[in-house]
């Protein structure tokens, strides 16, 4: 955004960076030569872009919070599942309300992707749109399941569409891959701030699976996690989230294998966890009579088996 400026950035990643002149650097580390004319090609591109910005828009960018995460599904990019990776940019308002965002998926073949901004009227994508629909498939990691998510998917008699990356898995959404992402495990600010302005954009739903619980509307704004700068969790329910060595804070000192056990407060937990689940629907699910099937199978569920929060 060149000299216009945001309110914040906030990255998975917090690196000193140099990109004005070669050798770039990532703290210590030398950017291979190889890269240079991509990267420098990228760096003028977005000069170019800030300069076409109107001056009567500029304070408004000033307000907007930027949710940066490099490379979203890291353990499947180190694994060569790099299809499953993403690049996921996330813009929020003064209210921390996500308002747009682009998800990328750079290792597919072609390249994959997802952009919208629902204020704006604004969705468009280059997606691998599933040519046969699951009639009822939920979105879940590669790896293990909470008995919560076991029992959903007997509830609702879902089958289980295994997968890398949240923002990979919310744009399979998109591609009519699965029929839900619900989860109730965590993942953070930056893995949802952009892919939710690109499903809310559209049609779709993505809100906290607590508030979906609570029975709230999805486009409420208690329902949504709060996307802003800051040094403490402001979504933090007192009593809700299990503590775990990823979304608490080193002064817990936690270690895997360690009792579970509930944050008893705020300070116990690192403040861009999403630690209230979340429930993603695509446009074709958020009907009343959907979300009705759909919060009926989540009580039975929690009713067998709690959700983990964690």
């Amino acid at each position: 955004l060149g000299n216009i400026g945001v309110r914040a950035i906030v990255g998975e990643e917090e690196c000193d960076i140099n990109l004005s002149r070669p050798p770039f650097l990532v703290d210590d580390l030398v950017v291979p030569d190889e890269f240079i004319p991509m990267i420098e090609k990228a760096r003028d591109g977005m000069k170019e872009l800030a300069r076409e910005i109107p001056r009567d828009d500029v304070a408004l960018y000033k307000t907007l919070t930027v949710f940066v995460d490099p490379i979203d599904g890291t353990k499947e990019f180190v694994i060569g599942k790099g299809d499953q990776c993403s690049v996921c940019v996330g813009f929020a308002d003064s209210d921390g309300r996500a308002v747009a965002g682009v998800v990328y998926r750079p290792l597919t073949e072609p390249p994959t992707w997802a952009a919208g901004a629902k204020s704006e009227g604004y969705f468009d994508s280059v997606l691998n749109d599933a040519e046969t629909k699951p009639q009822k498939g939920l979105l879940t990691s590669n790896g293990s399941i909470s008995p919560f998510l076991a029992a959903l998917m007997e509830e609702l008699g879902m089958d289980r569409v295994p997968s890398g990356g949240a923002g990979n898995k919310m744009l399979m959404l998109l591609e009519g891959r699965g029929t839900a992402y619900i989860q109730d495990r965590g993942v953070s600010r930056w893995d949802t701030c952009g892919a939710q302005a690109c499903i809310e954009a559209s049609g779709g739903v993505l809100c906290k699976l607590t508030s979906f619980i609570d029975g709230e509307n999805a486009g409420d704004e208690n329902s949504s996690y709060t996307y802003l700068q800051s040094n403490t969790n402001l979504d933090f329910e007192e009593g809700i989230s299990n503590l775990t060595p990823y979304n608490c804070q080193p002064s817990v000192g936690l270690k895997r294998g360690d009792p579970v056990r509930l944050a008893k407060s705020v300070e116990e937990v690192k403040p861009y966890s999403n630690l209230c689940g979340l429930v993603a629907l695509a446009r074709e699910e958020n009907t009343q009579d959907r979300m009705d099937a759909i919060l009926e199978g989540i009580k039975k569920a929690s009713n067998l088996s709690p959700p983990s929060y964690d």
